[in-house]
């Protein structure tokens, strides 16, 4: 099954939500398990960088199927998307704030914020993963 816009929107509102609780602007990304954009939103005045920022996280999460924060498994491949992404300047970005979306097991996306500090951008995250999981 692949993430449907409407779940990605419900994730992104849900952190979009967190983040006017913690005052701060963010831009959120929601991909799926190839790395292609599925749906992305900026609050106003977000950071110049954050839309970049989130797409990097979301892409590392999902490329990896872990948090965007954590270091790669030693002997860990590169993704076969990788090249395809730089070749497109957005890098993976190995900072907190991308989060794997899992179902059955399996890894169908991933949802990046950035904007925020790191300690704000999972908790934004983690508030869409849960609006992700919660809408079945």
């Amino acid at each position: 099954m692949s993430i449907r816009l409407a779940e990605a929107n419900r994730a992104i509102h849900a952190a979009l939500a967190k983040a006017h609780n913690l005052a701060v602007k963010i831009c959120v990304t929601v991909c799926d398990a190839r790395g292609r954009l599925v749906a992305f939103q900026q609050m106003d005045d977000a950071l110049a960088e954050a839309d970049r920022a989130s797409i990097g996280k979301a892409l590392a999460s999902a490329t990896s199927g872990r948090p965007s924060g954590d270091d790669p498994f030693k002997g860990q491949s590169s993704f076969p998307l990788t090249g395809t992404v730089i070749g497109e300047a957005v890098p993976l970005l190995r900072r907190p704030g991308g989060l794997p979306i899992i179902r059955g097991g399996q890894v169908e996306g991933a949802i990046g914020v950035g904007g925020a500090s790191d300690e704000q951008s999972v908790e934004c995250a983690l508030a869409g993963i849960h609006a992700f999981t919660s809408s079945g």
